[in-house]
């Protein structure tokens, strides 16, 4: 997506072992690589290796530069949305003009509950005691009405992350 912020275009991917390059409309005639994997692209140049991961890739049209940074993807989870995952997360998307906020627009929740996790995995995950739209690590379950949900994570305070769903 196009960061208006910093004049960039910005993806967040799960990137397996091996190598990539950025190519124009699915098609090879337009192809970006990087001769030394250095941070800069050339047209037509070499592969860029990566190992497996979740990633923030950063390119910047105007200097012909790029950068590749492992990341953390949020994620909804649950019996509300994907059976407590049996298929991938409803991933957030960040919003890079503003550090610590994250959307995922357009849910489809079922009557159920949810919690939010990091990278697919119950290392870390996030819930809601007390239901006070505070989230804590771990905290519990998330009970979720079936329907189509825009979500916003704020973790601008890491002390008091929070969250907002809004029922469309």
């Amino acid at each position: 997506m196009y960061d208006s912020c910093s004049d960039t275009w910005r993806a967040v991917a799960k990137l397996n072992e091996g190598v990539w390059k950025i190519r124009q409309n699915n098609d090879w005639a337009v192809n970006l690589g990087s001769d030394g994997a250095d941070g800069n692209l050339q047209a037509n140049g070499g592969d860029i290796p990566v190992t497996f991961g979740y990633y923030e890739i950063i390119v910047d049209f105007n200097s012909s530069t790029y950068s590749i940074e492992k990341t953390d993807v949020y994620g909804v989870v649950g019996s509300g949305y994907n059976n407590w995952g049996e298929t991938p997360d409803f991933p957030f998307t960040p919003d890079y003009c503003n550090e610590g906020m994250y959307y995922a627009n357009n849910v489809t929740l079922l009557d159920g509950e949810i919690k939010f996790r990091v990278n697919n995995d119950w290392g870390v995950n996030y819930g809601d005691t007390g239901l006070d739209g505070i989230l804590e690590a771990g905290g519990d379950n998330i009970p979720s009405v079936a329907g189509v949900y825009d979500i916003i994570l704020d973790f601008s305070n890491e002390s008091v992350p929070t969250y907002t769903m809004i029922k469309k």
